[in-house]
């Protein structure tokens, strides 16, 4: 299988009978202009519309500021409440979730609260440690922009995601250490699952057809052809949601309020206590999760 974007636009050519293709989706033509003012934006928003597989990464974030002031060569300015605040990924789509990192947590444990005991220490006996740890529960965040912590001279603003002269894209958290489990931006169609790559072909093929149509001088046959790419793209997204959702591990736990109450200590906030899982909770954030939808060009979204 051909593996280039032009490859892909030109399976988007086909699929909406153009009855020509493209020899490089920079070559300068009208259909690759077309294609070029699509491509992008189609690839990104198909990538955020479900949680696929094939993209998923995890890698720990660089961090910019620390409002305990207890890491060195980084900032101090947070906004409140948040504890810390990261570089958003250059290569991200979409932030998933963050982790809350339970272990290394210890060192922010608010003065006087009560200390949860060791989990490797067995609470009875016959049992190991590794029966008492607490499962990965998602933290919540918040992604902001912040003018305080400028990018790097010399980056081109135009071309780096979540950079600019008004600031950078931020993820603020109480999460210490934190990692971040996100959609990459996948560009070698070498490694898309072949449901996504057929999914993109036919939304970008409902983002090009009434202009390549148009030019024919056929918009009526634009618009038919439109609508039944966008049945297929809308057909593969929700294919590509319940696979992804099989495939994966997740948890059906419910967050009760009395059951939370019996953890042990936490601070009246649950700020970076053993009571609550994400801190912050008066004050909002995200926990992450789901995906966004979709818009397409008839003015539908799914």
């Amino acid at each position: 299988m051909a593996n280039l974007p032009t490859d892909v636009v030109n399976e988007a050519l086909d699929a909406v009978g153009a009855g020509y293709s493209l020899g490089d989706i920079e070559d300068g033509s009208d259909a690759a202009q077309v294609a070029l003012r699509q491509y992008w934006q189609c690839h990104l928003h198909m990538l955020r519309g479900a949680n696929w597989d094939f993209a998923r990464k995890t890698a720990p974030l660089t961090l910019l500021a620390d409002r305990t002031g207890n890491t060195a060569d980084v900032g101090t300015q947070v906004p409140i409440p948040w504890i810390y605040e990261y570089a958003y990924p250059t290569d991200c789509a979409r932030v998933r979730f963050i982790p809350w990192n339970w272990a290394n947590q210890a060192s922010d444990i608010p003065s006087g609260n009560i200390q949860a005991s060791d989990p490797d220490v067995p609470q009875t006996t016959g049992i190991g440690g590794s029966f008492l740890r607490t499962p990965i529960r998602p933290a919540k965040f918040v992604i902001a922009t912040d003018p305080n912590y400028p990018p790097q001279q010399g980056q081109n603003y135009w071309d780096v995601q979540g950079v600019s002269p008004q600031g950078r894209t931020v993820i603020l958290t109480n999460v210490r250490y934190a990692q971040c489990v996100y959609t990459a931006v996948m560009l070698y169609p070498s490694v898309w699952d072949p449901m996504y790559r057929q999914a993109l072909v036919a939304y970008l093929a409902s983002q090009m057809c009434m202009a390549v149509w148009a030019k024919k001088g056929d918009v009526k046959m634009g618009r038919q052809l439109r609508a039944d790419q966008i049945a297929i793209a809308k057909q593969k997204i929700s294919e590509a949601r319940a696979m992804n959702g099989n495939e994966g591990t997740f948890s059906s736990d419910l967050q009760v309020d009395w059951i939370n109450g019996r953890a042990t200590g936490g601070s009246p906030y649950n700020w970076s206590g053993y009571a609550g899982y994400g801190g912050g909770d008066p004050f909002g954030g995200a926990y992450g999760g789901g995906w966004d939808a979709v818009s397409f060009g008839d003015g539908t979204a799914y």
